[in-house]
């Protein structure tokens, strides 16, 4: 195809190409005309349309978080680039490698009643890392010194679009913004020519601590009962081999929440399930002296709550911001990556024990057993209850397919994932970061559109509504599955303590969206089936294991099921 003859964005696309961004996710516009042909003449590029530019910020968040590379957003001048604010926040808190590009208008016309004139640099300044300005050619003809590059237009183009890459993967990941603006006219074109544009690069150098500090670090932990508690995270190997191993010490033990994506056998993940379980004599008698916390945002409120009162001390790890003090225990900060953190001690530990230094608590083992009950405890009560949504998703979690990517709408499904996912799947997703549920179909969407096998996507009916439109074939390629827990609107707001008493509680804050999931799933051509008791849920599930991107529809009374999941959130008094 022809190439876009706008030189700015020639060599832009060329250093991501070469930086090595292969997916642009774009959306129709007038002014990114340049960006759209460049990106169509590069083999390098896959570039995915979606109209709306909100939905589009979360697909591109989807495949980011899927692919563990740098996606690029492309859109057009004017609102389009606040539509991607829900979800460049989600990256941003997530640590996902998004690279907004926005098109604008020449500075001279920003701002003078012209049409789509509104101030677009550093619009998002809050939520990327950084935000870069590229203007347009005029004033930009000096000729450059280094005789690669005519002028220093290239060399700044150039220096700008290798900084904004390496800016978005290295160090704590995240989004970064480039505003490049475009003087008409747009649609000029010229011959294609492959090209081999400059590109930085960086030599990574961490070798972990010094043998001495580890074996301080040791000798401190032995005689403490040490608390792994781990948040969001993106799958790991390394992080989750070392963590395997430093989980085998007699004092040691690891709260995982559901999103961690941390594979450490049963009942590792089912923290709300064990908190709830306690009395207060338990809390204290299982306190913990250490807590390490890595990941992001905890979805727990119990686990939050039981730290504050009851941790000694609260330690972080270099993938962690050392302002974050959630615990409000904050004593000590490691600047150093998880994994490696955990299995130099680890390491270490075997070798003190050999000079006679071994742990003095046998913590682990406490907190086996509370899992163990838990699990007991739950099983029985599930037996026993009547038919709801904690007894359909109960079922749903048993026989879950290990190797499916699940995503977690946020809201209620989240909550019921941790309380009943004994063993996780592939991988599990969610938007955890600032927990909105404007995008979590589409992010959704973005996994499954990467990965080879199924994506399961469970959702409430309010989540679902912001964007029924992932059910066209055309907005999520891939098999994504998709459970519709259908309480009449925030089932949320039924249980919570804000809420759930209040007399305004059905109309201004459940606010049933009435949205019709059968008719939606049978105009986009979707296998569906509803489950209302036992016997349909049975029947409903062997249909969403055998059917490609199947929906199926789950009916329990909202009442009876608020009421269950708030007895089990209380769980025994003291």
């Amino acid at each position: 195809m022809r190439d876009t003859a706008n030189a700015n964005c020639r060599e832009l696309l060329d250093v991501l190409e070469a930086q090595g961004v292969r997916t642009i996710v774009a959306s129709p516009g007038s002014r990114n005309t340049p960006v759209l042909i460049g990106a169509s003449a590069r083999d390098g590029f896959s570039t995915r349309m979606v109209n709306d530019e909100r939905a589009a910020g979360f697909i591109a968040l989807g495949i980011a978080m899927a692919t563990q590379k740098p996606v690029a957003l492309c859109c057009t001048s004017g609102t389009a680039l606040y539509n991607y604010a829900p979800a460049v926040a989600e990256a941003y808190y997530q640590k996902i490698p998004l690279i907004v590009i926005s098109a604008d208008r020449p500075s001279q016309w920003i701002e003078q009643d012209d049409s789509q004139t509104l101030r677009q640099f550093e619009a998002l300044s809050k939520i990327v890392k950084k935000s870069f300005d590229i203007p347009a050619e005029i004033g930009m003809t000096t000729p450059c010194r280094n005789k690669g590059y005519a002028t220093e237009r290239e060399w700044y183009v150039n220096r700008i679009a290798n900084e904004a890459v390496l800016t978005a993967t290295q160090a704590q990941p995240g989004p970064v913004h480039i505003n490049i603006q475009f003087a008409e006219p747009l649609n000029e074109t010229i011959d294609y020519r492959p090209s081999q544009p400059r590109t930085v690069s960086i030599i990574k150098s961490n070798n972990g601590l010094q043998i001495e500090t580890l074996k301080e670090i040791w000798q401190y932990l032995a005689t403490k009962r040490v608390m792994v508690v781990a948040g969001f995270m993106l799958p790991d190997d390394r992080l989750n081999r070392a963590l395997m191993q430093f989980g085998k010490l007699r004092n040691v033990t690891i709260l995982a929440e559901t999103l961690s994506n941390l594979h450490l056998g049963d009942e590792a993940h089912m923290i709300d399930s064990v908190l709830a379980g306690m009395t207060d004599e338990d809390k204290e008698n299982y306190r913990p002296d250490v807590v390490i916390t890595i990941g992001g945002a905890l979805v727990s409120r119990m686990i939050k709550e039981y730290l504050r009162e009851y941790c000694g001390e609260h330690w972080t790890l270099g993938d962690t911001q050392l302002s974050i003090d959630c615990m409000q225990r904050l004593t000590t900060h490691i600047d150093i990556t998880p994994a490696l953190f955990f299995k130099g001690v680890a390491n270490i530990s075997r070798y003190m024990a050999k000079k006679g230094l071994k742990a003095d608590h046998d913590y682990q083992r406490f907190w086996a057993e509370l899992r163990k009950s838990s699990v007991r405890r739950n099983e029985a009560a599930c037996a026993s209850m009547p038919w709801s949504e904690y007894k359909a998703l109960d079922m749903l979690f048993k026989k879950m397919p290990r190797g499916y990517n699940l995503f977690l709408s946020n809201g209620t499904s989240v909550r019921y994932g941790q309380l009943l996912i004994r063993r996780l799947p592939h991988a599990c997703f969610s938007c955890r970061g600032v927990s909105g549920i404007d995008g979590t179909n589409a992010t959704a969407a973005g996994i499954a559109s990467s990965y080879d096998g199924t994506t399961l996507l469970i959702t409430g009916d309010m989540s679902f509504s912001y964007y029924p439109e992932v059910l066209n074939p055309k907005n999520c390629t891939g098999d994504l599955r998709i459970v519709v827990v259908n309480n009449r609107g925030g089932g949320i707001f039924r249980f919570i303590r804000t809420t759930k008493d209040l007399e305004q509680r059905e109309h201004y804050f459940c606010s049933d969206p009435e949205l019709p999931v059968e008719g939606l799933a049978r105009a986009y051509g979707r296998p569906y089936m509803k489950a209302a008791d036992e016997r349909t849920m049975h029947e409903a599930l062997n249909f969403l294991w055998e059917m490609k991107n199947a929906v199926i529809e789950i009916e329990a009374n909202p009442e009876i099921s608020a009421e269950i999941l708030d007895r089990v959130l209380r769980g025994p008094k003291a």
